[in-house]
């Protein structure tokens, strides 16, 4: 069985925004699972994410080098922080207060 962590939260966000412009999991990238780290991780300690946005954007440098993409480090951090604002708002329109800084 599969370790159980939330089906949303900012690694599943990140996933959507980049299927958005075309970049999604292969079977041999640690994509799927770095998302799930990423959710479970905010779950268990809300603000994970953003105080390891450096760590996160690594993990982007590292799938676009794999791919032979470009990466721009400011690009991977703008992608990041809007894939924690998005899982942040769903979150609290699934009746969750929001998360103030």
């Amino acid at each position: 069985p599969q370790q159980t962590a939330p089906e949303r939260g900012p690694g599943t966000e990140l996933k959507k925004l980049l299927a958005k412009i075309g970049i999604t999991a292969t079977p041999n990238c640690k994509c799927n699972a770095r998302a799930r780290h990423m959710d479970a991780m905010e779950a268990q300690e809300p603000g994970w994410c953003e105080r390891n946005i450096d760590t996160i954007v690594g993990y982007l440098r590292e799938a676009a080098a794999e791919r032979k993409l470009p990466f721009v480090d400011m690009a991977g951090r703008v992608l990041v922080k809007r894939a924690i604002a998005n899982a942040r708002r769903k979150g609290a329109d699934a009746g969750r207060p929001p998360h103030h800084d």
